[in-house]
């Protein structure tokens, strides 16, 4: 919950800071009525930080750190300016201590930015959300940490400094030096439009274009070519194509401010401070992305672009172990593509199956002739269907297995021509992978213990996969996967706005904003 200050108009308020003017007083005796406890109460602290600033200042023998002779000083203005854009570390507005900068005293101002420079490192560190329980954390900072950090700030910068803050993940590092250099020299709006992609083609386009301007991409002297060549940067941007279409995918873009967006880009920083150390080898696949790489020896070895659920069967966020690799895989149909897809086309077409390469299984393997079964009248799938290997198989000629609740795995497709759509969510919960033999030889490449190598090696795939047989290949070490949701990803030198495909960061972000 964000925290304002009480207003300084009434009375009784008046009376209660006139000691701020009274210049018997010295400074230090003046932060000493501040740092009470019904005092800083009436700032809008709550208990928690109320003893954490008390303590702090008590500790500190009542040392000023940004305020002197009733003005801010260097630091002070300094840590403003970075407490304003917050932001551009990855820390959202809530979770600054706003105060109304013509109406606060320096001194008292000075015990707010205190607790904003100790609230940013420990967010910084240990980060503020918790995704579990989806709420924000309550942790007070560290004074231990605090006080260090602001011996630094001596020799260093603020930005520096909290730039130096966070896990030592080169993905995390990266991640947040593209926001940083994003929210920095880009217009950060806080506009949310609602162009309805139902509106007649002429108001779509309006409100693109107020859309645009909003964010800073147009000015208002810009005519239509200039609108639509920005409109494709901010496809490109936002992860699409940039063909320049209003379609459903782009105007869900345009309704987003660009706030947003970076509150987005904070909750992919801060999974990167709450999760836990990654081996060295290890698998990661990032829906929104629609991409899976493969780490060795701590060294990135493969990027794939991948496909993932639609809407209606969306692509399940879990970590298991790839234990192993399946060259020309059968396919197991789920009951659900059983009963809503096969089943009705068999009634329709009689030779349905064969053609596929389906056979139908009563119990484990007890092979059913298709032209025994009367089809017509049947509600549901009375057999097990399985497709047979080969490169017509749904699942392609290569299959890595990891067990999941979800029946979900990473496979190759014989429909590759998917894999030159920018937004790829075709699939029906699994991720069919690009080059998946390239991967699987990578994976055999690097698969080996001390005094052990998978026998299966890399230059060996080729031949196996040149004949029809079924052949699982258990790997010697089972291989970390991580299916994760991250829509916000830096590539090079630029911030990708993915699109929140799934609407599964949209709760997320009304807690960022303060919003139930």
């Amino acid at each position: 919950m964000i925290l304002f200050f009480a207003s300084c108009s009434t009375k009784s308020t008046k009376a209660k800071n006139a000691f701020l003017k009274d210049k018997s007083l010295t400074e230090k005796e003046k932060l000493a009525k501040i740092i009470e406890a019904d005092y800083l109460k009436s700032l809008g602290f709550k208990e928690n930080e109320i003893t954490w600033i008390r303590t702090f200042y008590l500790q500190n023998d009542l040392k000023r750190l940004f305020s002197n002779d009733s003005t801010l000083n260097e630091s002070g203005s300094e840590m403003q300016v970075e407490m304003d854009r917050s932001i551009a570390y990855g820390i959202p507005k809530i979770r600054i201590h706003q105060y109304k900068t013509k109406k606060l005293h320096p001194l008292e101002k000075e015990v707010v930015l205190m607790y904003n420079f100790g609230r940013m490192i420990s967010d910084l560190n240990v980060g503020f959300f918790d995704f579990e329980n989806k709420k924000l954390k309550d942790e007070i900072p560290s004074n231990l940490e605090f006080v260090k950090l602001l011996e630094k700030s001596k020799d260093s910068t603020f930005s520096r400094i909290f730039l130096s803050q966070g896990p030592a993940d080169t993905n995390y590092r990266f991640l947040a030096s593209n926001i940083f250099n994003y929210a920095t020299n880009h217009k950060i709006d806080t506009c949310e439009f609602n162009i309805s992609e139902k509106s007649k083609p002429e108001k779509i386009f309006e409100g693109a274009r107020k859309s645009l301007l909003s964010k800073g991409w147009i000015t208002e002297k810009s005519d239509s070519l200039a609108i639509l060549e920005q409109l494709k940067l901010f496809q490109i941007e936002n992860g699409l194509s940039g063909d320049r279409r209003l379609n459903t995918n782009t105007i869900y873009a345009l309704n987003e401010s660009t706030y947003e967006k970076l509150l987005r880009a904070a909750l992919s920083l801060d999974r990167f401070r709450s999760a836990e150390k990654k081996p060295k080898k290890f698998v990661r696949v990032n829906i929104p992305e629609f991409k899976l790489y493969f780490y060795a020896d701590d060294t990135l070895r493969n990027i794939h672009r991948i496909i993932v659920g639609k809407q209606q069967n969306q692509t399940p966020q879990l970590e298991s172990k790839i234990s192993k690799i399946i060259v020309n895989p059968y396919w197991k149909v789920p009951s659900s593509i059983a009963n809503n897809e096969i089943l009705p086309a068999v009634r329709r077409n009689r030779g349905y199956l064969a053609k596929n390469h389906y056979k139908i299984y009563k119990g484990e393997d007890q092979e059913v002739d298709p032209s025994t079964v009367n089809w017509s009248g049947r509600s549901s799938m009375p057999y097990t269907v399985i497709q047979q290997p080969g490169a017509h198989n749904s699942l392609g000629v290569i299959k890595f297995e990891f067990h999941n609740s979800y029946s979900v795995y990473v496979h190759d497709t014989p429909n590759k021509n998917l894999f030159n759509t920018v937004f790829r969510s075709y699939s029906h919960g699994c991720m069919r992978c690009d080059k998946p033999i390239e991967l699987a030889k990578s994976i055999l490449t690097f698969d080996s213990i001390p005094r052990k190598a998978n026998p299966f090696r890399a230059d060996t795939l080729d031949s196996l996969l040149a004949k029809p047989d079924n052949l699982p290949i258990p790997l010697i070490e089972q291989i970390p996967i991580y299916v994760v949701y991250e829509t916000v990803a830096a590539e090079k030198e630029n911030l990708i706005f993915h699109l929140d495909l799934y609407r599964r960061e949209e709760e997320l972000v009304k807690i960022l904003k303060g919003k139930k």
